[in-house]
């Protein structure tokens, strides 16, 4: 995903909390890997951070070994 997608992606879509919780953990990832790439340039799209933090603590809540969504599992 890059940055031209990234930004439409955030501004196309509604609640961020709810968009990434109801991703997959492989969408997820594609985010949070986007993310993170986007926040490594001088000018990161607006927002990103906010996204990122969100995105970044559902991964480590579905890599919980008692979460119901660990491992991809829905």
């Amino acid at each position: 995903m890059n940055r031209s997608q990234l930004a439409q992606f955030m501004k196309h879509t509604g609640d961020p909390e709810a968009t990434l919780t109801s991703a997959s953990t492989e969408e997820l990832g594609i985010i949070v890997d986007a993310l993170y790439r986007n926040l490594d340039t001088p000018k990161p799209v607006l927002g990103a951070q906010d996204w990122y933090d969100l995105a970044s603590e559902e991964l480590a809540r579905r890599s919980l070994p008692d979460s119901p969504d660990a491992y991809g599992a829905a």
